[in-house]
């Protein structure tokens, strides 16, 4: 749930802006609570001492009277917390909308305070539709990039990072030199075998000294040739001493692509 922090100096437009958005999360398709109203940005940063990176939308008034902070100190304090939070200033001068560059507060919205009540509720509306949107996609690319099994690869000249799965086999190629070839991509890296070799999931085989393959891209073998097809067309040596491993593996990972 998106956690909404309220600060205006004025109560009449804390609580009309307040009422806005109460009215408004009922009709957005993701959870949202106003989790604190207040006139005092002291109060606010109290609410933030034990969160750390939450994501929360801040609506802000810029021009706030008091002692320590304006809308912009108050929202640099903010980010201390919150780095990616969505801050959305309400003011009376969008003039000072520029002043957020140079404090780099990297606002998400800037609306301006109007007595047009319709005019204000749509455009607090857009904005949280817009980080509705926003956080679910950015959710969603989250939980596909943590199923990804990612490993890093360095090579003379850069570092690759791919996902394991990717892989097709990985082969010697030279003194500490092993050749990657994925569905996507071939390239060579730095390393040892073995090393590499130790930290592949389980349907990972090193059917040779110098060969590991992916077992989830075998398409075929011959037992008299000693050979492993793979999905991409190449041809792996499985040597006698791995051949009851292979097919043991097969079976207990329950890969059907091949039998």
């Amino acid at each position: 749930m998106l956690k909404i922090f309220v600060c205006d100096d004025q109560e009449i437009h804390l609580k009309n802006t307040s009422k806005i958005i109460n009215d408004l999360i009922l009709f957005i398709d993701m959870p949202m609570k106003i989790e604190l109203a207040t006139t005092k940005p002291a109060e606010l940063i109290s609410k933030l001492d034990s969160r750390i990176y939450e994501n929360d939308i801040y609506f802000l008034d810029i021009d706030l009277n008091d002692e320590t902070y304006d809308g912009l100190k108050l929202a640099v304090k903010i980010r201390e917390y919150d780095p990616h939070g969505f801050i959305i200033f309400i003011t009376s001068h969008l003039e000072f909308g520029m002043l957020t560059f140079e404090y780099k507060i990297g606002a998400f919205d800037y609306i301006v305070k109007t007595d047009d009540w319709q005019a204000f509720k749509e455009k607090i509306g857009k904005a949280l539709n817009t980080i509705a949107v926003r956080y679910q996609t950015e959710q969603s690319n989250l939980e596909k990039r943590n199923d990804l099994k990612l490993m890093n690869f360095v090579s003379d000249y850069d570092t690759k990072q791919i996902d394991v799965d990717d892989i097709v086999s990985l082969e010697v190629v030279g003194n500490h030199k092993i050749l990657v070839t994925g569905k996507y991509h071939i390239f060579r890296c730095n390393g040892s075998l073995s090393k590499i070799f130790n930290n592949l999931p389980e349907y990972f085989l090193k059917c040779n000294r110098s060969s590991i393959v992916n077992l989830k891209e075998v398409k075929g073998r011959s037992v008299k040739d000693e050979t492993i097809i793979m999905s991409d067309g190449s041809v792996i040596r499985c040597s006698k001493w791995q051949q009851n491993k292979f097919k043991d593996t097969l079976n207990k990972l329950n890969i059907l692509n091949f039998r």
